[in-house]
């Protein structure tokens, strides 16, 4: 059953704008349970709160303090690797037409409107990173 005919059968109405937004429920995930991983919340916490310091917002994640997923990443690697190296990292504000990420047609400028990450705030985080040479960049991005 796909999303937006449970939608409809609750509310009557399907909402608006979701054209190409709602997929259907995933019947098959190509991978066996035992390759199969969950992300434990602490490292978003961590990245978020600890390193970040994002607002803690009363313990309700929104609003400028949701880390991005390659600063999860990051967080989540310092503590499982004995080196740390990072590339394509630093969004480039002064270029707002260029791809926020390789893979989608989203620009940079997008970022600016995110409601849920503090990207300065990030950036700066990232600098002390790269400049206490906890990790490295290699694409000289942050």
């Amino acid at each position: 059953m796909s999303l937006p005919s449970c939608l409809t059968r609750v509310s009557g109405v399907l909402p608006r704008g979701t054209e190409g937004f709602w997929k259907s429920v995933a019947h098959y995930v190509p991978r066996d349970p035992v390759d199969m991983r969950i992300l434990n919340p602490y490292f978003i916490q961590e990245a978020a709160f600890q390193f970040i310091g994002l607002p803690l917002n009363n313990g309700l994640m929104g609003k400028g303090n949701i880390p991005t997923l390659g600063t999860v990443a990051i967080t989540m690697a310092l503590h499982n690797c004995d080196e740390v190296a990072v590339a394509g990292f630093g969004y480039d504000m002064l270029t707002p037409h260029a791809p926020l990420h390789y893979y989608e047609t989203v620009k940079m400028s997008a970022i600016k409107e995110s409601w849920t990450h503090n990207i300065s705030k990030e950036k700066e985080f990232l600098r002390k990173l790269v400049r206490a040479k906890v990790i490295s960049d290699l694409t000289k991005g942050i």
